[in-house]
């Protein structure tokens, strides 16, 4: 993943002598690709004013580049694909699942299966560098058992209120995270009262949340295209007339990567109250510079690499093969469908053991580890305000026996 990100007013989008031109004079930007040298795979719009030629549009759909248009909230408001892969029998096998209750609820399953195998995941990682999260709690109502029952009544109603159940814990445990890092920015659930969903963000967490699954959203539109499904019949999501239902069945096994892409911006406390706009409703959008720093977080750990069916794959890619595995299933390719995502791993060396030993350092065993009087002074005002922090070599290794 490795999107463009275009903000600001006056931004002009055309070709010239066969380069693709994107510049805006007023903040004296601009970029000047060669065709099929461009190194990014898509462009996010994310601004009001501004041009774009048939051209430009023509030379982007040429090398299969996809044009983002979000909102003024940060939501997803439309998007240009590449022309689908058009497959008659894969659609039509699609339609026949959904009217089939058993088989929809098969793959319905499979969904919030993996969905809470990744969000439970999540919370363990993030345990080890937050005592805020109740990791009792996590395994008391995670059970596999309790899946494996659902799975043998075939009851949608108790799917969804297993799944509901689970994302009630991750919200409660991820909003401590998120309080402990940024308390000022009062974020208090994912719900408010205009709507459940959230979609016009009243707090500055719901915002970066609702931005990185417009870009999410995104990516996942780009999959279903590709491949051939349809995006608006779902498996686990009821069918609305307004939304791409499947998009958002796809998204639930993602979602976590845009959550921990927020964790680890707000972990670095760049941001502040003035990184983001209050509109005349009283919602919250953010500038360009948060929307930069939140997209290079995702693009980070959707580049990630992980071992999946015996070779290191990014999580894009697996992403995308994941897509590829549901349409294999429902045209009968493959008998059994198992989402197969792998676990994520929290690259940090400050876990919260290390964080405590560092906090109840005698003067004694400072000096024995060779650390600066002043430098652990700074480590210690660093891990009570919730930053992050860097452990080198011996002091690490001493300090891990």
């Amino acid at each position: 993943m490795n999107p463009l990100l275009i903000s600001g007013f006056g931004t002009t989008i055309t070709v010239n002598k066969r380069r693709l031109i994107i510049e805006n004079k007023l903040d004296n930007q601009k970029y000047d690709f060669y065709p099929h040298q461009i190194k990014h795979d898509s462009i996010i719009l994310d601004g009001h004013t501004g041009s774009i030629s048939f051209e430009a549009m023509r030379w982007l759909a040429k090398h299969s580049i996809p044009i983002t248009m979000l909102n003024w909230n940060g939501n997803l408001l439309s998007v240009t694909l590449p022309k689908e892969t058009v497959s008659s029998k894969l659609r039509l096998r699609q339609y026949e699942i959904y009217n089939d209750s058993q088989r929809r609820y098969s793959i319905a399953y499979q969904i919030v299966k993996e969905k809470t195998k990744q969000s439970i995941n999540l919370l363990n990682e993030l345990s080890r560098y937050y005592k805020e999260i109740d990791t009792n709690i996590i395994g008391s109502e995670s059970d596999e058992d309790g899946m494996f029952k659902l799975n043998s009544t075939y009851d949608s109603r108790n799917l969804m209120t297993y799944e509901g159940r689970i994302a009630d814990i991750y919200w409660l445990q991820v909003l401590r995270v998120f309080n402990k890092l940024c308390p000022e920015f009062k974020f208090v659930s994912r719900n408010n009262n205009l709507n459940s969903h959230n979609r016009n963000a009243s707090d500055e967490i719901n915002a970066l949340l609702n931005y990185g699954y417009a870009v999410l959203e995104s990516e996942v539109r780009k999959d279903l295209n590709s491949i051939g499904l349809d995006p608006s019949i779902s498996f686990l999501h009821e069918l609305s007339n307004s939304r791409a239902s499947l998009v958002y069945d796809i998204q639930e096994l993602y979602r976590w990567l845009v959550d921990l892409s927020v964790i680890q911006l707000l972990e670095e406390k760049k941001l502040k109250k003035a990184d983001f706009i209050v509109t005349e409703n009283y919602n919250i959008r953010l500038r360009e510079n948060a929307s930069k720093a939140l997209i290079e977080k995702i693009k980070l750990n959707f580049n990630a690499r992980a071992l999946y069916k015996g070779k290191y794959y990014s999580y894009q890619n697996i992403l995308y093969e994941n897509v590829r595995l549901l349409a294999n299933y429902i045209t009968g390719k493959s008998r059994k469908l198992q989402f197969d995502i792998p676990e994520f791993r929290i690259k940090r060396d400050d876990d919260a053991d290390i964080r405590k030993k560092l906090l109840s350092l005698t003067p004694e065993e400072r000096k024995r580890l060779g650390i600066n009087k002043s430098t652990l002074w700074y480590m210690q005002k660093h891990i009570k305000e919730g930053k992050r922090i860097k452990v080198y070599g011996k002091v690490m290794d001493k300090l891990a026996d």
